[in-house]
């Protein structure tokens, strides 16, 4: 494969020079690219570089001058959308000669007020998103997969500084060293085309894509983003519950915004919605069963997911015993079609929280069994504490399900065998010694009336 300082020569010939801090748009071919410009600019120049010409393709001042050196083809697919206060200059139908560095400049009484260069990349296809779940101690190699032995490629990472959708950062052949920043470290993975990705912070917001090149062209952008980490939080009804907002961002202008299913909080109908307190955390004064859902606390480069259950008070649990090196397999409800399930743990292991199965270090040899039954194998005192699966039907509402408390059996405790044994070998002899009490009773009694008899 060739190295990928070659491409970046080929790329930065292409498009006259890219350095690191530019910003990067993708797009696909045939789609089209809009420039937007600041509302208060009284004119502006967009041009691209050609080589070492500038080309200007719109003068605001003066849209379509007579004199536009600007290329027939492309002049054809240039076009202006005039709102209130506003308009979005637009290239139509993006050709791989589209490819390379624009420039926007805007003047405000004879001074410029805005100057921004963004390298654009035609790719013949983009494809759709993959999705990478990771956690925060684990490294993971994010794979490449439109590479092949006779064509380069190029990592880039997200700036979601910016509202629309630009890239930024390039990550060179570097398999030496590691590039550290904000939300965790990465390095183009030896003798490989993937990305290798080394303890992500969960909380920041990362997005790569992995562009592969066929000379100076862009045959396909590959694009990945990491899973951030879903905290799930339970709670029954009646009670209250506080999501904390642990991601303000102190370079943001603006608060961190809590959003339930990517959709604005105070846009929520039809049930009490909770209050923001001066910490920025949710508060929920009485959880009921329309509060269950999926939660974000959001900045323009962070957030925190959360995945708040709610469901109906359990009544009186099962009690399961136990003894040390044994295998307990703890019973849910028969699902039906469209239902799933949680199963959550609450015990001195997690300081009396209730935490889900999957999210304790110390459950390590814990399964999902048939009927969806939880199994514990080799269990010990640790292991102890109350169990339950908190089960969700199609309308994604919790219905009330089994609670059970896993109790150590004592060798010598009040349910052991040997406790068994004792207490029925006491109570036999009880009964024995209850059986001569009243024998010898009795046998006193007839030898006093007898007695009684005589001296009468």
């Amino acid at each position: 494969m060739a190295a990928v300082t070659e491409l970046c020569f080929l790329l930065f010939a292409l498009i006259n020079n890219i350095h690191a801090e530019e910003l990067i748009t993708i797009k696909k071919e045939g789609h089209s690219y809009t420039f937007h410009l600041p509302k208060e600019a009284s004119s502006c120049l967009i041009s691209r570089f050609v080589g070492e010409e500038k080309l200007v393709l719109w003068n605001t001042s003066d849209l379509w001058s007579h004199n536009s050196t600007v290329p027939e083809d492309l002049k054809q697919r240039l076009s202006v959308v005039s709102r209130k206060n506003s308009s979005s200059y637009i290239i139509h139908n993006l050709t791989h000669s589209d490819s390379g560095l624009y420039q926007e400049q805007c003047w405000t009484d004879g001074k410029v007020t805005y100057e921004r260069n963004s390298s654009v990349i035609i790719c013949s296809s983009v494809n759709q998103k993959d999705y990478i779940t990771l956690t925060s101690e684990e490294s993971r190699d994010v794979p490449c997969s439109g590479a092949a032995d006779n064509l380069d490629f190029l990592w880039l990472k997200r700036d979601f500084t910016y509202e629309q959708e630009i890239w930024k950062k390039v990550f060179g052949d570097n398999t030496t060293s590691v590039m550290d920043e904000d939300g965790g470290r990465y390095q183009v993975a030896k003798n490989s085309s993937a990305l290798r990705v080394f303890n992500p912070t969960t909380t920041v917001i990362t997005e790569f894509t992995c562009l592969v090149m066929n000379q100076q062209q862009c045959v396909s952008s590959e694009r990945a983003e990491l899973n951030l980490k879903i905290e799930t939080i339970y709670g029954s009804v009646g009670e209250t519950a506080v999501l904390p907002c642990t991601v303000t961002d102190l370079s943001d202008d603006q608060p961190p915004r809590w959003m339930i299913n990517k959709n604005e909080l105070n846009n929520r109908t039809n049930q009490a919605v909770p209050s923001v307190d001066q910490n920025y955390s949710l508060v929920f004064s009485s959880l009921t069963l329309n509060h269950t859902g999926l939660y974000l606390c959001k900045t323009s480069l962070r957030v925190k997911k959360y995945f708040l259950v709610v469901c109906p008070k359990f009544g009186p649990p099962a009690v399961e015993l136990f003894s040390e090196g044994e295998e307990v397999s703890l019973q849910c409800k028969d699902l039906k079609n469209g239902e799933w399930l949680f199963w959550f743990i609450k015990s001195n292991q997690t300081e009396g929280r209730i935490v889900t199965i999957y999210t304790s270090q110390t459950m390590s040899r814990v399964s999902i069994g048939s009927e969806w039954s939880l199994v514990i194998s080799n269990v010990s005192l640790k292991d102890t504490g109350e169990y339950w699966c908190a089960v969700f039907n199609q309308n994604r509402r919790c219905v009330p399900s089994v609670k059970t408390v896993l109790m150590y059996r004592d060798p010598f405790g009040i349910h052991s065998t040997f406790y068994t044994v004792r207490c029925s070998v006491l109570s036999g002899l009880l009964v024995m010694l209850c059986v001569v009490v009243v024998a010898v009773n009795q046998r006193s009694r007839r030898g006093e009336q007898l007695s009684a008899q005589t001296h009468s």
